[in-house]
């Protein structure tokens, strides 16, 4: 692991990381109460996209997905907005928080190969998702939200001592890559 945080480390400036932690799998909350928060559509995704309930599988099943890994990074970016409720900034923070965990993710597949990544609020990687009626398109591009897999994010930020909120005017999000130890 000494490697890919010192590739990390080296790279932190370029790949705009926040925060960042290094945890076990083990030690993550998997909460009916955040899946449910996807099943009565509060993000207006629910039943949408491969990356959201129902397409990502049971709450059961997306444990079992993550259960197979023992480590897990997870990292933050952080966007500044013009006010409060500043949809368009947003947006745009999450389109550059979406960049970043692409970089980030090539970096743990050429050094783990097998991994599952886990970003925000479902996949905008197509205009139309082909869910249910095709398969993925991008399936190495689309990354599961973090919520529709029912794990507790304050939970994980706690546990690994990462900021859930940075202060006003700012928007964090966060993501998630589980992988094996060599």
């Amino acid at each position: 692991m000494k490697e890919i945080e010192r590739l990390l480390i080296q790279n932190r400036d370029h790949l705009k990381i926040h925060e960042y932690a290094f945890l076990e799998s083990r030690h993550l909350v998997f909460s009916k109460e955040v899946r449910d928060l996807c099943e009565k559509n509060a993000c207006g995704m629910y039943g949408k996209s491969w990356a959201c309930p129902p397409g990502v599988g049971s709450i059961d099943q997306c444990e079992d997905q993550c259960s197979v890994f023992q480590s897990v990074f997870v990292f933050t970016s952080l966007g500044q907005l013009r006010k409060k409720h500043d949809v368009n900034g947003w947006n745009e923070a999450r389109v550059i928080h979406e960049t970043i965990t692409e970089e980030v993710v090539k970096i743990f597949r050429s050094n783990f190969g097998s991994i599952l990544a886990l970003s925000t609020e479902g996949c905008k990687v197509c205009k139309a998702c082909s869910y249910p009626n095709q398969p993925c398109h991008f399936p190495e591009r689309m990354f599961p939200a973090i919520e529709g897999f029912g794990i507790n994010v304050m939970q994980m930020a706690k546990t690994g001592r990462i900021s859930y909120y940075n202060g006003p005017n700012t928007v964090t999000y966060f993501s998630i890559i589980f992988f094996q130890n060599r």
